[in-house]
């Protein structure tokens, strides 16, 4: 997985990740290393032009690890080039049931309305 681009906005961190690092095995824990080294703050995680689609499987995994990883967490997910799945509406379901805030997002703009940021 090739590095994400990290910014603090100061009312949130600003993830970039490539189509190839969204779901790859390490990327809530890049996430999470990103949270501990900022504080806690929102997360808005931008990812360009992905065309994978996730597995369910690996969805339910992916909120687990959010929800354990950066429990209490608020994460908008905002995906660039392609609609959100199913699989993405059950990785926020899975997620919330554990405690996190996570929301997919087809655009930048309602991902930062949703976090409340500019």
């Amino acid at each position: 997985m090739e590095s994400p681009r990290i910014e603090d906005r100061g009312s949130h961190l600003e993830v970039s990740l490539s189509a190839s690092g969204f779901g790859h095995a390490s990327f809530v824990d890049v996430l999470a290393a990103v949270s501990k080294l900022y504080g806690a703050k929102p997360i808005l995680l931008i990812c360009d032009d992905t065309s994978d689609v996730i597995g369910t499987g690996r969805a339910y995994d992916i909120g687990v690890e959010l929800s354990m990883k950066l429990p209490l967490g608020r994460i908008a997910i905002a995906l660039t080039g392609r609609k959100s799945s199913t699989a993405d509406r059950f990785t926020e379901l899975v997620a919330e049931n554990r405690g996190a805030q996570v929301r997919y997002f087809e655009s930048v703009e309602r991902a930062k309305a949703w976090l409340g940021v500019s």
